[in-house]
């Protein structure tokens, strides 16, 4: 994989392109085999950023750790295709950095790349994005699945089916010793608050009735990014552009909160 081809099939802004070209013309750093390491190992990933960043030195507006980690990208394309893993796939996993690049543009009028901490995951082939959600392979104490919800994920009932059984069936024929490892949620999305602030018919609450809560924190605010973004905790500046705001926001300032819930799919 060509870093220019990746470019056109993630998508990514004009302008975007013709930052990461410069960036590539000045270049003067290298990333050596155990830096390489670190970015791909789960335990050492926050290390191996830190260490990055250091080596890339006054990065602004994150084009420089963008190039590099694209780079990066390059290679993991190696492994897809060792796997025969689909390059559609491969495209709509590594298009979360467009996602979010575009996404920051439209709440701060710039683009700038700050999920180079994210990234990780992808290059070392434990997230992918099938159908409209995202799955990672998360193994520490032990092996679950975390699902993830794009902020562009169409949440119609069938298209979460889709999702589903589309991964069950990747899962299956390229990570088969994950077949029967739990999948987990852990999203604002799960929150048992937003019944009293969404209809019946919610794409949202249809969400929720794939998994079986376990626990609640109410004391997380991702609310503030996801749903307000540019803002971190309720005021009466916050934005009414949408239903959820309008409602949200209300509910916000009578002293309540939404949080975060951490919910098993339902089997």
């Amino acid at each position: 994989m060509e870093l220019e081809k990746l470019y056109r099939l993630l998508e990514l802004p004009e302008v975007v392109i013709t930052e990461l070209n410069q960036y590539e013309k000045d270049r003067k750093i290298s990333i050596d085999i155990e830096l390489k390491k670190r970015l791909l190992t789960r335990d050492l990933w926050k290390e191996g950023i830190e260490t990055l960043q250091e080596l890339i030195g006054d990065d602004p507006n994150g084009i420089k750790i963008l190039w590099e980690l694209l780079n990066l990208a390059c290679e993991s394309y190696k492994e897809y295709e060792k796997k025969n893993i689909p390059i559609d796939i491969y495209v709509e996993t590594m298009k979360f950095c467009t996602r979010f690049i575009r996404d920051y543009n439209r709440v701060h009028g710039e683009y700038k790349f700050v999920w180079g901490w994210w990234f990780p995951r992808q290059l070392s082939l434990q997230e992918f994005r099938v159908g409209c959600l995202e799955y990672e392979f998360v193994e520490l104490e032990e092996k679950t699945i975390s699902i993830h919800i794009p902020s562009d994920a169409n949440l119609e009932e069938k298209n979460i089916r889709k999702s589903l059984n589309e991964f069950f069936e990747f899962r299956k024929m390229f990570f088969p010793e994950w077949v029967n490892v739990q999948m987990y949620c852990n999203s604002w999305l799960l929150s048992p608050a937003l019944k009293e602030l969404l209809d019946k018919d919610s794409r949202i609450l249809n969400f929720q009735k794939f998994f079986v809560v376990e626990s609640i924190d109410y004391e997380k605010q991702s609310i503030f990014q996801w749903v307000f973004p540019g803002y971190t905790e309720a005021s009466d500046d916050l934005p009414e552009d949408t239903s959820l705001q309008r409602r949200m926001k209300k509910y916000l300032l009578e002293g309540k909160k939404v949080g975060s819930a951490k919910g098993y799919l339902k089997l």
